[in-house]
C-alpha cells in the first residue's frame, strides 16, 4: 500500500461485473498524479446481505464510494449509510 499521505480508498460497488465503473474510476483518478487510489471492487451486489458485507468493508477503510446499482432499496440504503458516515458517494449512472 502507498504511504499514508498519498493514497485514498476508492470503493466501487456494482450490481454487474463493475468493468465500466472501474474504467470510469481509473480515468478520473488518473487526473490526480500525487495520490493513488486503493481500489476495493464489489461486483454483483444484488441483495441486502451482499450490501451489508460491502458496507462493513467501507466502514473498515473509509473513502470515496462510486456505484452503479439499479435496485432502489439498495441505492437508498447505500446512500443513507454514506451520508450518516460522511463518506462521499456518487452514482456513476442512473436509469
Amino acid at each position: 500500500m502507498p504511504s499514508s499521505n498519498n493514497y485514498f480508498h476508492l470503493h466501487l460497488v456494482s450490481d454487474s461485473t463493475g468493468e465500466t465503473l472501474i474504467t470510469v474510476a481509473r480515468a478520473v483518478a488518473a487526473q490526480y498524479a500525487n495520490v493513488t487510489p486503493v481500489e476495493h471492487v464489489y461486483p454483483l451486489v444484488r441483495s441486502q446481505k451482499q450490501l451489508d458485507r460491502v458496507l462493513d468493508e467501507i466502514e473498515e477503510a473509509p473513502g470515496i464510494v462510486l456505484f452503479t446499482l439499479l435496485e432502489k432499496d439498495l441505492v437508498s440504503r447505500l446512500e443513507d449509510k454514506c451520508k450518516r458516515s460522511m463518506f462521499r458517494a456518487c452514482r456513476s449512472s442512473a436509469p
